[in-house]
């Protein structure tokens, strides 16, 4: 599967230069040249990583990054003319992966965004066949969830929401997203299809939909799993 990368940055050169760049190394590529428009791109899209510029209009990156944080976990690499020390610890502090200085060498920006991506799956890979939310048991070999060892039957369509949310926790996925990667169909803004999945996902489980025990809602942005949990 091909990895989904986010370039957000005002100048319109550097944008279409890191597009070109990545598409050539089999990147799927996003682009957006602010803060704001950013984030809307990562709530309706799987993003994998995010290049992101600091001194933006609207909204700079360091504030993009704090507001990202409150939702998602996916990798961030700072692209920035700061090359000051404070600007890198404020950087990382705010919960970037990595940052680079302008100009810089299209290389070795490739070099970093693999090591960061190899990194982030690893990080995401089930080291076994068994994933755990809290007393919920998912057997992603036999494809079957238990709760206290009783095995709860779902669709395949609920199998699979549960395995995404689980297997990618703390990150959050919109109902367009899931839609659109799980039913493989463009997503309609009317379609309940997977508000009703997840309604009877919950109900399976002996989840509360404002308490969210296993599946939380993030309102106005989607639906995520607790990394603590």
């Amino acid at each position: 599967m091909k990895e989904n990368i986010l370039i957000i940055d005002d100048d319109k050169d550097i944008r279409e230069m890191l597009v070109n760049y990545f598409s050539k190394e089999g990147y799927i590529m996003q682009a957006a040249c602010n803060g704001e428009d950013g984030l809307e791109i990562v709530k309706s899209k799987p993003i994998s990583l995010i290049l992101l510029d600091v001194m933006m209009p609207k909204m700079d990156g360091y504030t993009m990054l704090i507001k990202l944080r409150e939702f998602s976990s996916i990798p961030v690499i700072l692209l920035t003319a700061k090359d000051q020390q404070i600007d890198k610890i404020k950087g990382f502090i705010d919960g970037c992966d990595d940052y680079i200085v302008k100009p810089f060498d299209f290389t070795e920006l490739s070099l970093r965004v693999m090591a960061i991506l190899r990194r982030s799956n690893v990080n995401h890979a089930v080291k076994n066949h068994i994933l755990n939310v809290k007393d919920i048991e998912i057997n992603t070999l036999e494809h079957t969830v238990k709760k206290d060892n009783l095995e709860i039957v779902l669709t395949p369509k609920e199998y699979e929401i549960l395995y995404t949310l689980a297997s990618n926790k703390g990150r959050v996925y919109s109902t367009k997203m899931l839609y659109e990667m799980l039913w493989k169909d463009t997503f309609m803004e009317n379609d309940n299809t997977v508000t009703m999945h997840v309604k009877n996902l919950r109900n399976k489980l002996g989840d509360n939909i404002k308490k969210g025990k296993y599946i939380k809602t993030i309102w106005g942005v989607g639906y995520k799993i607790e990394n603590d949990i």
